[in-house]
């Protein structure tokens, strides 16, 4: 599977959009990448991120 750089920046900006109030179909067409993909990135992630204690 191919790498992609930027996915975090990706993820950061639908989150963003979100936030602004735009739908989660229309903020990942808007980046370029399917919703389902977001999920995966954005579970990914969540499950990289280290706890903060």
């Amino acid at each position: 599977m191919a790498v992609i750089p930027d996915k975090d920046a990706r993820c950061r900006r639908i989150e963003t959009l979100i936030a602004a109030g735009k739908g989660v179909c229309e903020s990942c067409r808007e980046v370029g990448i399917s919703e389902k993909t977001f999920y995966r990135w954005r579970t990914a992630r969540q499950s990289n991120a280290t706890p903060i204690a």
